[in-house]
């Protein structure tokens, strides 16, 4: 028993001691490779570090967009730049002195066409009745009191007939009037009579004013008012006929929309939206052009006629009138078109659109102060076609700028 007993416990003592060997050395494995992370970790922090140094220096160095060791040189204070002559940074810069000249500008905005007031006419039976004759067609020329189409109607007849009547009467009074001024005269009869005679010829004459005030009011001279001839509708205006919906035999009443609309659109207005910020570049008679999508090389000339005095609240916008000529029937009503409006600027400050830099706050160009020195300068422009902006504030006259090369001082 004892013998056997003592092999057993030699191979216990045998796998304790492996087991120890095999911990020490996962033990020692993990020392080493936390040691090389250690290292790894150190030399990734001071390659980070250098190349933190190597791009800032790049950085101060790219300034423009290009790699110059001259541009290292730019010495910054404030809003002044100071470039050595020796700087290649000289050789890239462009001035030019600012002279004050005459130009003119423009900007563009939508409107609509529309017909002048008083060039447009719809046109329908006064009095209820039926078309008996029709003289016009569609697109023809007409004069102002050109016939367009006859309606029998009772109560045209019995308007002209109360006008004739009126008038009949008021023949009678004055020939009464006359007759007793004539007795008064003589001494026939009396003051008292006489000036019943008088009265009586007031009111006719009233009676005939109002009757005849109604023909006149539906165009029609009382003069030629003629019981036995059917109503004759005419023209108000002159110009062309563009829409007539006119049968014969049709009945029509004075309440319905108009049958015959005419039309002079020699002349037409072009109703534009100004915005607020473009009210000041405009006045009175200023010339405009005015362009159509169907003919964009056919522009229309036009003046400002009027500028309104209402803003819309929504578009933020002011109409303004421009009365333009449209002989060649470019212009239709209701159409929309692009208006452009032209000023002309007096010693105006124009710089080339390179010249200008932006930032988050402003605007700003850099002025040429000495040999080696350019300050930032503040400007208020606005632009001025693809390449030129007006400076409205910021430059005078005979100030030089850096009209290339600006980017390189920034």
């Amino acid at each position: 028993m004892l013998n056997k007993r003592i092999p057993d416990q030699i191979h216990t003592n045998f796998s304790r001691t492996l087991f120890m060997y095999k911990y020490v050395l996962i033990l020692c494995l993990a020392l080493i490779t936390a040691c090389r992370d250690n290292q790894s970790d150190n030399s990734g922090t001071q390659e980070n570090k250098g190349g933190y140094r190597h791009r800032e220096q790049n950085r101060k160095r790219h300034r423009g967009g290009f790699a110059d060791t001259d541009a290292a040189k730019l010495t910054y204070i404030n809003d002044t730049v100071y470039v050595p002559e020796e700087s290649s940074v000289n050789k890239r810069l462009k001035t030019h002195s600012i002279q004050p000249e005459n130009i003119q500008v423009w900007f563009t905005t939508t409107g609509i066409a529309k017909p002048l007031s008083g060039h447009l006419a719809h046109v329908n039976t006064p009095f209820d009745g039926r078309v008996i004759r029709c003289f016009v067609r569609l697109g023809e020329k007409v004069k102002a009191g050109t016939p367009l189409f006859e309606v029998s109607s009772s109560d045209y007849l019995e308007t002209v007939r109360t006008c004739l009547q009126a008038s009949q009467q008021k023949d009678l009074a004055e020939k009464n009037f006359l007759r007793k001024q004539e007795l008064l005269e003589s001494g026939v009869i009396s003051k008292k009579e006489f000036d019943e005679a008088k009265t009586g010829l007031d009111l006719a004459r009233k009676e005939c004013e109002k009757a005849s005030a109604i023909l006149r009011i539906f165009n029609f001279n009382p003069e030629e008012a003629d019981i036995s001839k059917p109503l004759l509708v005419r023209s108000p205006i002159a110009g062309e006929l563009v829409f007539t919906d006119v049968t014969v035999g049709q009945y029509l009443k004075a309440d319905d929309e108009a049958v015959v609309t005419v039309a002079d659109l020699d002349r037409i207005w072009i109703i534009a939206r100004v915005k607020e910020k473009d009210l000041g570049a405009i006045k009175l008679n200023d010339r405009a052009e005015v362009i159509t999508e169907g003919f964009p090389d056919k522009p229309v000339s036009g003046t400002v006629n009027y500028i309104g005095n209402i803003m819309d609240e929504q578009t933020r916008s002011v109409e303004v009138y421009l009365e333009c000529d449209n002989k060649d029937r470019i212009l239709k009503p209701g159409m929309f078109i692009t208006a452009r409006f032209y000023r002309q600027l007096n010693d105006a400050i124009v710089i080339p659109a390179s010249a200008v830099l932006q930032d988050n706050l402003s605007s700003y160009v850099f002025l040429r102060a000495g040999n080696d020195k350019y300050v930032k300068q503040d400007i208020l422009a606005e632009t001025n076609g693809l390449n030129n902006v007006i400076v409205k504030s910021g430059l005078a006259k005979g100030d030089i700028i850096v009209t290339e090369g600006s980017i390189y001082l920034r």
